[in-house]
């Protein structure tokens, strides 16, 4: 049975009231003073309230009707004659919840089945809202997890794809370094036969013809046994583990540099050496100067004569060791650049063997390193080695 809060200053009108709330029936709960208030309102369906209770303002007792129940119904009972008092009521409730005295059940009562009934749609509204918004949430979290599913399953495409695709290279390259090592040795012995000429010129000093002839079969002779030595270098793969130690990665920028002022296209470029810190690295010393060789020589390749080549070593501020060499050549467009390290690929046409970046690749990852580039055509390239470096630096 409904239990129905009654609150009215005058207990007649308030028993009236209750007589006719009774006759639904309902269970009318009466409060006749403003400390009786709390209790009445407690669990009621609907409060039914004289205008005046309490000598306090209608809103505030509204407002107190509805403390735990946003929806519950409250109908004012004001004096017939009242107009101030019944437009007011009218405008805190709407005026199918003013109710005039005398009480009559044939105006109560359908107001009060009325007002339950409101009441009890806005909880269903507000049930089904509650439950649409529950569901809209599950639904973005599911289609949330289905996107990041749905990323994670193409990132994993996309890394076996990739994957796939190295495997493929270094099978393809295991045959093909089977092959060109047996055709390396052989080309190394006949090649060696070659040296003969160097001894000839010391025969045939007098003609400067055949001795210029015999230098430019001496330095053939060097081209082909370099790219012999890098062909097995590229094939053969890191059988041994690398024999390490803490070296200081400046010294092993000056042994390459001093290397290199035999070298005829370095020797003609201005090779700026910039120092900003001493790394130690743990490194094999004669690799990592293979690696400074050849990224200064491509520099020097890319630039014109008397051009500026800058090597440049520091320490990172994450504690990491960094090696740069920065010239103002030719430069190279993204799509060359992506390309850098592909077995084979360059682009001097005859000078070059198309592996020297991918074996200073190799070398720079054998070392836990990584080695990259940026470049602009007409601007430059710069080649970037990072490589983990030991706590402290070298004096």
């Amino acid at each position: 049975m409904p239990r129905i809060a009654i609150l009215e200053d005058d207990p007649l009108v308030g028993r009236r009231t209750a007589e006719v709330v009774a006759e639904v029936p309902h269970e009318p709960a009466l409060a006749t003073a403003p400390s009786q208030q709390a209790a009445a309102i407690d669990g009621s369906a609907a409060v039914i309230v004289g205008a005046s209770f309490g000598g306090r303002p209608l809103a505030a007792t509204i407002a107190a009707a509805r403390a735990q129940d946003p929806h519950r119904p409250v109908l004012v009972v004001c004096a017939s004659g009242d107009a101030d008092a019944i437009g007011a009521a009218a405008a805190a409730v709407g005026p199918l919840a003013v109710i005039t005295r005398p009480v009559q059940a044939a105006e109560l009562l359908p107001r009060l089945a009325a007002a339950l009934e409101r009441a009890e749609q806005a909880r269903t509204i507000d049930e089904l809202t509650r439950q649409v918004d529950v569901r809209e949430r599950a639904l973005a979290s599911s289609r949330g997890q289905a996107e990041r599913a749905t990323a994670a399953l193409a990132s994993t495409s996309t890394e076996l794809a990739t994957a796939t695709e190295r495997l493929v290279v270094a099978e393809q390259l295991a045959a093909v370094g089977r092959v060109v090592t047996g055709i390396a040795h052989e080309l190394g012995q006949q090649l060696a036969l070659v040296g003969y000429a160097e001894a000839l010129k010391t025969r045939v000093a007098e003609d400067p013809e055949l001795v210029e002839l015999a230098d430019v079969i001496v330095g053939a002779q060097r081209r082909l046994l370099a790219m012999v030595d890098a062909i097995r270098d590229f094939t053969a793969g890191p059988e041994h583990a690398l024999a390490k130690e803490p070296v200081d990665l400046v010294t092993i920028v000056d042994d390459a540099l001093a290397l290199l002022r035999h070298d005829p296209d370095v020797r003609r470029r201005q090779v700026q050496r910039v120092v900003t810190g001493h790394p130690l690295c743990l490194a094999h010393r004669g690799k990592l100067a293979q690696v400074v060789i050849n990224l200064v020589h491509n520099a020097a390749l890319a630039t014109a004569a008397g051009a500026a080549i800058e090597v440049a070593v520091r320490e990172l501020a994450d504690g990491a060791a960094e090696l740069t060499v920065d010239d103002r050549g030719v430069g190279m467009s993204p799509a060359v650049v992506a390309r850098l390290g592909e077995p084979f690929f360059t682009t001097r046409g005859d000078r070059g063997s198309g592996l020297g970046v991918g074996i200073c690749r190799r070398i720079v990852e054998e070392h836990g390193g990584t080695l990259a580039f940026t470049s602009t055509p007409g601007a430059g390239t710069t080649a970037r080695v990072c490589l983990p470096a030991l706590v402290g630096s070298a004096p």
